[in-house]
């Protein structure tokens, strides 16, 4: 049995070199900033918009009227969702400049899966420009922590890279004040009593000094229930003046029975 488990971490390590060595030589061969993130077709102004006029027909922004909390859509004439009404949020806004489904939702899982981590770039300049002017209310950008087992296997952690870049352009400094003790289930299949359940005691502060009466930024790559960043968000705030959150697509639950 301990024979096998080595076995499956050496074949886990071998796979992990391969992936980022071939990704290495990919990059060099075939530049990511000529190429549309979604589809990789060739596209002449890739810092203007870094996809293509086929894509961009098909990208599902998050516009029109929006909740002034948790930034997900509103049918009727409400600045404030029923469920935020309902349930107290511990951040004051969040950001969310797409919808998670079709290009957008396959371009996300790719990042994360396939080690695209060259996406972060443009995926921060969304947030970016996005948020505008009211980056003048953030002092520090940080970011959700993944266990570090997680994290070894993934060789990155999406919502960091995300952040750093971020960090690079709005010239925020970036800190490190969370870490998540322990895994948890995927929350995917969960509704958000279940979701806070199941972060319930994963995640604790450190850095606490360098959050002391700042105006936070959190990060992360999908908002859904916004259970994570509930969680996340209720710690920084303990030291933290304010506690505001983003991500690149605000997943919407299908469900209606699945509670917020």
């Amino acid at each position: 049995m301990a024979k096998t488990a080595k076995n499956t971490k050496k074949y886990q390590k071998l796979t992990n070199f391969w992936a980022k060595f071939v990704n290495f030589f990919d990059a060099m061969l075939f530049p990511d900033n000529i190429k549309c993130i979604f589809c990789g077709r060739d596209i002449n102004n890739f810092e203007e918009q870094p996809y293509c006029e086929k894509c961009a027909k098909k990208l599902v922004k998050n516009d029109g009227n929006r909740c002034r909390i948790c930034d997900e859509k509103i049918e009727n004439e409400a600045i404030i969702c029923g469920r935020c009404q309902k349930q107290k949020r511990s951040f004051k806004r969040a950001y969310c400049p797409f919808i998670y489904e079709g290009i957008v939702r396959q371009s996300l899982l790719s990042y994360k899966m396939n080690n695209r981590r060259y996406l972060a770039k443009s995926y921060a300049k969304f947030i970016y420009n996005y948020i505008g002017e009211d980056f003048k209310n953030f002092d520090v950008i940080t970011f959700v922590p993944m266990t570090k087992k997680k994290e070894k296997e993934r060789s990155f952690n999406q919502s960091k890279l995300l952040a750093e870049e971020l960090a690079k352009i709005s010239n925020l400094k970036i800190c490190k004040c969370l870490i998540k003790i322990s895994e948890t289930k995927e929350q995917k299949k969960l509704n958000f009593n279940e979701r806070k359940k199941n972060l319930s005691n994963c995640f604790r502060i450190v850095n606490e000094k360098e959050i002391d009466d700042m105006r936070v930024l959190l990060v992360d790559d999908i908002i859904t229930t916004c259970a994570t960043m509930d969680t996340c968000s209720k710690l920084i705030a303990k030291y933290a003046k304010s506690v505001s959150v983003a991500g690149v697509a605000r997943n919407i639950l299908k469900d209606e029975n699945k509670d917020d």
